[in-house]
C-alpha cells in the first residue's frame, strides 16, 4: 500500500468504492463476493469493508446491543425487501396459501408439520432423532421411550396451544413455562444426560449473567421493535438469538422455535407459525440446500467474523430459508389439492352425499389416520351442530367412517369402505 492514505472525500468519489456502495444497497454481500470486486487504491480490503460497514450502520435498521454492547443492525437492501414482501404476502390470513391450508390441511397434516419443526429444532441443537419411531408415539399420544423424544413430543403439544397466548406479552415467565412443560415427565438423570451431551454444556457464572442480560434484550425486542424493522425478520431473529445464547440449555432450540411461532401468530403471519422453518435451517447447516441460498455455512462464518454486528447476510439467508420452507409446503398442499379434486370427482357420482361429506371422504382417502370431530366440522363449514353430526353419522352408517372414543373425545375415523375407494382412485 502507498504511504498516502486517501481522505474520506477521495474514498467517496472513488468509482470502485461507489460501485461497492451501490451494490451493498442492492443486495447482501459476503466477504468472498466483496473480494471479487475492484477496490479503491491505497486501501486494504478490510479498510474498505469497514468503511462500507460504517456507512451501512448510519443508514441501516438498528436492533439491540450484543453481549459486548455493540449495536446489531442490518441493511434493508432491495433484495431483502423484495424477498420479505413476497414472504409476507404468502403468510397472512388472507393469502391463497393460508386459505389452501385451511381447505386441504387436516389435523393430521398440521400435526405432521408441528412434528417436523420440533424434530428439526432438536437436530439444530445437535441431537439425532428417529422420526418414524417418534411419529407413531405422537400420533397415538403415547409416551416416547427416549428423553429427547419426550421433549419433542412435549414441544408438539405446546405448539398446538400457542394461539391461547397471543394476547400475552413475551416474558421470562412465559419462556420459563415453556421450559417446564418441555421437560415434563423426563427424569432428572435423563435431563442431566441431555445437558451433558448438548453443545456448550458448561457455562460459568459470568457468562450466565451475560446470557440473562441478552435474554432480557431479546424479550424487549420481541415486545417492541423499530418501526422500520420487518416482522418476518424479527420473528426469525428472536429464534436465532435464543438458540445462540442458549438460556435454557439443551431445551433452548425448542423454546426458540415456540417463541418465533408465537411471534408470527401475534403479528398476523399464521402461515409462518405453521411451516417447519427450522427444517430448512437445518438443511442449510448441513450444506444440503445447494445454490438456493446466498452462501453456505463456511462463507457465512467468514463474513460474520469480519462484521459481527451487520446482520444483512444473516437476514438474507434466513429469508431464503423461510422461502424454501414456504415453497415446500405449498408444493405439498398443491399435491393434496390435486388428490382432493380427483377424489371428489369420483365421489360426485354418489348422489347420497353432499359437498361437505365428499370433502370428508376425500380427506379420509388422503390421510387414513385422520380424525373427524363434529365441532371442528361445524365450525369449518359454519353449520349447526346437528347438521355437522348428521354429516358424519351418515358416512358412518354407509361404512366409510366409524365412531371411536379417544380419551374424552368422541371422534370419527376411516373405516373399511375407504380402502375400497382408495383402490379405485
Amino acid at each position: 500500500m502507498d504511504e498516502h492514505a486517501p481522505t474520506l472525500t477521495e474514498i467517496i468519489h472513488d468509482r470502485s468504492f461507489r460501485a461497492l456502495l451501490r451494490l451493498s444497497q442492492r443486495e447482501a454481500m459476503t466477504w468472498d463476493t466483496f473480494l471479487q470486486h475492484p477496490l479503491p487504491p491505497n486501501m486494504s480490503p478490510l479498510s474498505v469493508w469497514e468503511m462500507l460497514g460504517s456507512i451501512g450502520t448510519c443508514l441501516g435498521v438498528h436492533l439491540f446491543p450484543d453481549e459486548e454492547g455493540n449495536l446489531l443492525w442490518y441493511r434493508r437492501t432491495h433484495e431483502l425487501s423484495d424477498l420479505i414482501d413476497s414472504i409476507e404476502r404468502r403468510s397472512t390470513p388472507d393469502s391463497p396459501l393460508y386459505e389452501a391450508l385451511l381447505d386441504h390441511a387436516d389435523r393430521s397434516f398440521a400435526l405432521g408439520m408441528r412434528l417436523a419443526e420440533s424434530v428439526a429444532a432438536a437436530k439444530l441443537a445437535g441431537f439425532a432423532v428417529r422420526c418414524d419411531h417418534l411419529e407413531m408415539h405422537v400420533r397415538l399420544n403415547t409416551v416416547p421411550e427416549l428423553p429427547i423424544e419426550r421433549l419433542i413430543a412435549n414441544a408438539v403439544a405446546i405448539d398446538s396451544e400457542l394461539s391461547s397466548l397471543i394476547d400475552q406479552p413475551f416474558s421470562a415467565e412465559m419462556l420459563d413455562g415453556f421450559h417446564a412443560r418441555l421437560i415434563e415427565g423426563i427424569a432428572q438423570g435423563d435431563l442431566d444426560a441431555l445437558q451433558a451431551n448438548a453443545p456448550n454444556a458448561a457455562i460459568d457464572e459470568e457468562v450466565w449473567g451475560v446470557v440473562l442480560q441478552q435474554l432480557s434484550l431479546i424479550l424487549e425486542y420481541a415486545n417492541g421493535g423499530d418501526g422500520e424493522d420487518l416482522a418476518v425478520l424479527r420473528g426469525n431473529l428472536i429464534a436465532d438469538s435464543i438458540r445462540y445464547h442458549q438460556p435454557y440449555g439443551f431445551a433452548s432450540s425448542h423454546i426458540a422455535s415456540l417463541a418465533s411461532k408465537l411471534f408470527y401468530l401475534k403479528h398476523g403471519l399464521p402461515v409462518l407459525a405453521y411451516v417447519p422453518i427450522s427444517g430448512a435451517k437445518y438443511l442449510w447447516t448441513e450444506n444440503e440446500l445447494g445454490g438456493k441460498t446466498l452462501c453456505g455455512p463456511d462463507e457465512y462464518e467468514s463474513t460474520r467474523r469480519r462484521s459481527c454486528c451487520d446482520l444483512t447476510v444473516h437476514h438474507t439467508l434466513s429469508g431464503q430459508c423461510i422461502k424454501i420452507a414456504l415453497d415446500e409446503i405449498e408444493e405439498q398442499i398443491t399435491g393434496i389439492a390435486g388428490k382432493d379434486r380427483a377424489a371428489k370427482a369420483m365421489l360426485s357420482l354418489d348422489q347420497r352425499f353432499n359437498h361437505r361429506q365428499r370433502s370428508i371422504l376425500a380427506r379420509a382417502l388422503r390421510t387414513p389416520l385422520a380424525e373427524f370431530h363434529i365441532r371442528y366440522h361445524q365450525e369449518k363449514n359454519r353449520i349447526s351442530y346437528a347438521t355437522a353430526r348428521r354429516d358424519l353419522v351418515e358416512l358412518a352408517d354407509a361404512g366409510y367412517l366409524r365412531s371411536e372414543h379417544h380419551g374424552k373425545a368422541f371422534v370419527f375415523v376411516a373405516d373399511a369402505r375407504i380402502d375400497e375407494l382408495s383402490r379405485n382412485l
